[in-house]
Formats: C-alpha cells, sequence, structure tokens
C-alpha cells in the first residue's frame, strides 16, 4: 500500500517503505555476548566441580556402608568371625585353599621402587573376582568372599576413580582395600606388638567397633591386592588412602558406619608431610596389646 504525504509546498509524495526488522547483531555487541558468558561460566564451574566432589563423595560413602553392612552379615552367618583378609595371593579361591573377601593382585608401582605383576591374568578388569557374581569359573571356585551380600560391583569401586591400569590400559574394577589388622586370617606382615581383630566381638578391648575403619579406598598407586598395610605406630607409612573428594578420604567402620575423613597434612598430595595423618590411621586401624 502507497502512502501519500504533503510536503511543505503541499504537493503529495510517496513515503518510502519503512523496513521494520531489525538489522543483525554488530560485531561489538556479539564480543559483549560472548564476554559475559564466559564470565558467568567461569563463576559457576567452581561451585559445578564442588557440587560433582560432593555428588562423588556421598556415592563413595553409600558404597563404603554397603561393603560394611555386609561384612557384618558374614560375621552373623559365620559364627561371627570378620571376612577374612590376607596380603597378595595368599587366598580368595581353592587354588590357594585360603578364602579372602576379594581375589587377585593387581599390577603396581610405588613411588618408593616396590612393584609386582598381576596374579592372576585378569583380575584388574574381571568383576569375576570380586566374587558378586557366578563363584566358579576361569579354574577356580571363589571362597569367603562378602560378594553374596554386596553383589553390585559398583560397590567396590569408587566413583571418582578413573586410575588408568597398566596392564590393559583400561579402569580396573576395585578401589577398595581392607584394614591389614582387621579380618579372619590376617597376620602377615603386621606388627606383633598391635592388636588384630578376628571376630566382631573382639572390638571394646582398646579400640571400639565404631572407630575401628575397616574398609577404604586406596592410593591407585600403592593399590594392589586388598589387604591395606599401615605402620601401626602411626609414625611412618606404607599402603596410602586414596585422596578422591577433595582433601578427603573415605571408611567404613566396624559397625557398619561411613564417612568421609579430612586430611590434614601428610595424605593430602603424593609429595606433602606431617605427623597428624599417619597417626589418626594407625589410631582408627588398630591398637597396642
Amino acid at each position: 500500500m502507497k502512502i501519500l504525504f504533503t510536503d511543505i509546498n503541499g504537493s503529495f509524495r510517496h513515503k518510502p517503505y519503512m523496513n521494520k526488522s531489525r538489522a543483525a547483531f554488530t560485531l561489538i555487541e556479539l564480543l559483549v555476548v560472548v564476554a559475559i558468558i564466559a564470565i558467568l561460566a567461569a563463576m559457576l564451574l567452581p561451585a559445578l566441580a564442588k557440587a560433582k566432589l560432593r555428588a562423588q563423595g556421598i556415592s563413595c560413602i553409600n558404597n563404603m556402608k554397603q561393603l560394611g553392612v555386609s561384612g557384618i552379615m558374614y560375621g552373623a552367618d559365620n559364627e561371627d568371625k570378620i571376612p577374612v583378609n590376607v596380603p597378595t595371593q595368599s587366598g580368595g579361591d581353592n587354588v590357594f585353599n585360603g578364602p579372602n573377601w576379594v581375589d587377585g593382585t593387581f599390577a603396581w608401582n610405588t613411588p618408593t621402587g616396590n612393584s609386582g605383576g598381576e596374579n592372576p591374568a585378569g583380575c584388574e578388569t574381571n568383576t569375576f573376582f570380586l566374587g558378586t557374581g557366578v563363584q566358579q569359573g576361569f579354574g577356580r571356585i571363589l571362597l569367603g568372599s562378602i560378594g553374596p551380600y554386596a553383589k553390585n560391583p559398583g560397590v567396590y569401586k569408587c566413583a571418582a576413580d578413573h586410575y588408568i591400569g597398566g596392564t590393559y590400559k583400561r579402569e580396573r574394577v576395585r578401589s577398595v582395600s581392607a584394614n591389614a589388622y582387621v579380618g579372619y586370617g590376617a597376620g602377615q606382615y603386621l606388627n606383633g606388638q598391635y592388636r588384630v581383630f578376628t571376630k566382631f566381638s573382639q572390638f571394646g578391648l582398646g579400640l571400639g567397633s565404631s572407630d575401628c575403619i575397616v574398609y577404604l579406598d586406596e592410593n591407585p598407586v600403592s593399590l594392589n591386592d586388598g589387604y591395606f598395610l599401615f605402620d601401626a605406630t602411626g609414625t611412618g607409612v606404607n599402603d596410602i588412602p586414596a585422596v578422591n573428594h577433595g582433601n578427603a578420604s573415605s571408611f567404613s567402620y566396624a559397625d557398619g558406619r561411613a564417612e568421609l575423613h579430612k586430611w590434614l597434612d601428610r595424605f593430602r598430595g603424593i609429595n606433602s608431610t606431617g605427623t597428624k595423618d599417619p597417626a589418626w590411621l594407625a589410631q582408627h586401624g588398630t591398637v597396642h596389646k
């Protein structure tokens, strides 16, 4: 439709067509928008990272809770015995005649120079050796495992553990170990001046069930068997807890509860030093006879 208007002389003229659509963004405007988005992302990412750590920590505590309760159920069905806990390839199946709570030793290589290979082959990536499924296969029968009580293989691995094993270049099926001073059959490599708890009824003799750790996530560098060996005097370090949740590690206790413990010095990093963390670990792992 043509629109007529008059000029100052009274003549009629056609009004030019007005395009009502807005022009595109200018480069400056686009750069401003991108800058705002970048600022918002920088503000949100730390909060999202903290939320992820918190969610993984909650998941890990739930895993530890299930393992702790499974151990108690095992004891109720087996004369109050704490699930068998022996080192390296000393037990776990009928081949070695020593039932264990898990079977198999992962390949390991610590910064101190200690190392060892996988035994038996395939245990790093095969959930069979957790005992959570069929108990017979690969030429062996698993014995004494808590797998029938903790049937989900996922509870044996921390959600924050993405360590790639050197043997198969894949994530391993387990990140958890058990306190070497807790478990029926334990005793190898231990300090004989400190108590080994083999039955749940023994707690209270200097260390209550609510204070004694049973399961924990171990640092993937030192993780091999399911036998977490530490210095009972609290003055040294052997195996190292995994610090997957900020500066904290997850633990289950002999009474079935689980929690995250925040480290203060030695276990905050690979090159950290200090005496408070080793002392805390020893005080919650065993007691002097």
